[in-house]
């Protein structure tokens, strides 16, 4: 049986926690209770037994947030896995919790067997994994903390480095002792690359906690190594599995469960490439390079895609040399197709484009983007002949310049770049400026709200974002775009509610996915905008 101990200040809840599901069936069996984090820190230092720890969020005395952190202390004799019961307005909590190594987290105005049960199977399966496994987990481990951490990751660095063929000294075996990588049979090497768009200064720490923590529960050997373009490689060893595909399994539920996080407390979308298997420690700079190079993939694929060595590309058809060609051709010809009136030309020749760079997906990514940073070029040589900066033409946080350069993905870069001609024709042929429309820091303001209108924003933030005061924005986007701030965010907020409860989903489910952490002040701002709650307008269109 799991023992289970349930923390909660309040006993109403408690007491209906014990009848909430049928415990006996899961083999979980409830123990003892406490009334806050110090009581139960109290007793889990006092016994060894506790498997599973159900734990609420906010309590007197001593949270659950500052329960999680106590679990490693050392006189706590045994750290269970721990689920968190949490409230709508806690959600910030509830990332923290994750960071601290909590297995999931229970919703309680959401309560139903239907949305408990998955939880609570995850939780025993988990209570199972680490009962088998805690000694493969610790294998390699033991000396490690002999060293300090600095040392250990100069000598990964090294490790990723070496060369076999090279002049390089032989790897030291010692040191290779006090990592989890001292196995060498199955070895695996997953290259993590955030999008561009995430602000690694802030949430570094939280996305190699997050990797760290799923690795853990799923007792897969690792070491993890920052790499110089900000990504991540996961160096992985499978000592105890018999095959590939058993392998590929738990990488494959490693990364769906760190993306599904990332995703969920920082907004962060995540590619990664995974290498093929490899033997023996010489092997490591390879399989990096491979799952590196997979990785970069995503720039054609998109953003979020997990790439195998089997999805690799072949060389272009008709040859590098043939296809560099053709694309510098349709790069000198935009220029001249702008100069014309009819925007048919420059459609003509961007359309081109579109439909000879497919043929450009076994090229490296940087060269692509190199490429497009050539097509800006020529096209500010257009307008700089004209007097005219195409800062001015494009306003954006980035210069065009750099925005090629930074996106994500290639699809990304393409309507940018469509996007931008169709501004630069309308200027240089209309001689009334009429694509300026915004200033440069409404329009960085507008198009940080229409990509991020699910998040926690606020108007202070997004002023020191653009570089203005928060009184100047105000004043000049409600100028400009003609609503004001909390009007223009609420609106996005309520039209994507309304697709989203025109597909069925629930209403608790939709007013946390645009950024509503309570569903009844969701329901009085969905009611005050459309004139009807969500569960009418929902069973109204799908009637």
């Amino acid at each position: 049986m799991i023992n289970m101990m349930i923390v909660d200040d309040e006993p109403l809840v408690r007491l209906a926690m014990h009848r909430l599901i049928d415990w006996d069936a899961f083999g979980i069996r409830i123990v003892c209770e406490a009334a806050d984090g110090s009581e139960a820190l109290a007793q889990l230092r006092q016994r060894s037994d506790i498997d599973l720890l159900l734990a609420d969020i906010q309590m007197p005395r001593l949270s659950g947030i500052e329960l999680l952190k106590a679990l490693g202390e050392p006189d706590v004799p045994r750290r269970p896995v721990t689920i968190m019961l949490s409230a709508y307005s806690d959600y910030s909590y509830v990332r923290e919790a994750f960071l601290l190594g909590a297995l999931d987290y229970i919703v309680k105005a959401d309560m139903e067997e239907a949305h408990i049960v998955p939880v609570i199977e995850k939780a025993v399966q988990e209570v199972a994994r680490l009962h088998e496994g805690t000694a493969s987990a610790q294998e390699g481990s033991q000396a490690a903390s002999a060293r300090a951490p600095w040392e250990k990751e100069a000598f990964l660095q090294e490790l990723l480095a070496f060369d076999p063929q090279g002049e390089a000294p032989a790897i030291d075996r010692t040191r290779l002792a006090e990592t989890a990588l001292v196995h060498e049979k199955n070895q695996v090497v997953i290259v993590i690359q955030p999008a561009g768009s995430l602000d690694l200064a802030k949430t570094q720490g939280f996305v190699q906690q997050t990797m760290q923590t799923v690795l853990h529960e799923l007792s897969i050997l690792h070491e993890i190594v920052r790499l110089e373009d900000g990504g991540y490689a996961l160096l992985c060893v499978f000592p105890h599995d018999r095959s590939e595909s058993a392998i590929r399994a738990k990488v494959s539920s490693a990364l769906s469960l760190m993306q599904t996080r990332l995703l969920q407390f920082v907004n962060a979308a995540v590619s990664a490439g995974v290498s093929d298997l490899g033997s023996g420690c010489a092997r490591w700079s390879r399989l990096v390079r491979q799952a590196a190079q997979l990785a970069a993939m995503s720039y054609y694929e998109g953003t979020g895609k997990l790439m195998f060595p089997e999805l690799a590309l072949a060389p272009a058809a008709g040859g590098k040399a043939q296809l560099w060609e053709e694309l510098k051709a349709i790069r000198l010809s935009l220029p001249q197709a702008l100069k014309q009136p009819d925007e048919g030309e420059w459609l003509r020749v961007f359309g081109q484009l579109e439909k000879r760079l497919p043929g450009a997906r076994p090229e490296p990514p940087s060269a692509l983007r190199a490429f497009f940073g050539d097509v800006v070029w020529d096209i500010g040589a257009v307008l700089y002949a004209k007097g005219i900066r195409i800062e001015d033409v494009q306003p954006s946080a980035l210069s065009p310049l750099q925005a090629v350069k930074q996106l994500d993905t290639c699809a990304d870069t393409l309507n940018y770049l469509r996007s931008l001609l169709q501004r630069v024709h309308t200027h240089l042929h209309d001689g009334k400026g009429n694509a300026l429309r915004f200033s440069p820091p409404v329009a960085a303001a507008k198009k940080f709200l229409d990509l991020h209108f699910r998040e926690e924003v606020n108007q202070t933030l997004i002023s020191d974002m653009v570089g203005v005061s928060e009184s100047y924005l105000s004043k000049q986007f409600v100028k400009e775009v003609g609503s004001n701030f909390i009007h223009y965010l609420t609106n996005l907020r309520i039209e994507e509610a309304k697709r989203l409860l025109a597909h069925g989903h629930r209403i608790a489910d939709v007013s946390e996915e645009i950024g509503y952490f309570n569903p009844e002040h969701f329901s009085r701002i969905f009611k005050k905008v459309t004139g009807f709650s969500p569960k009418v307008y929902r069973d109204q269109t799908r009637s």
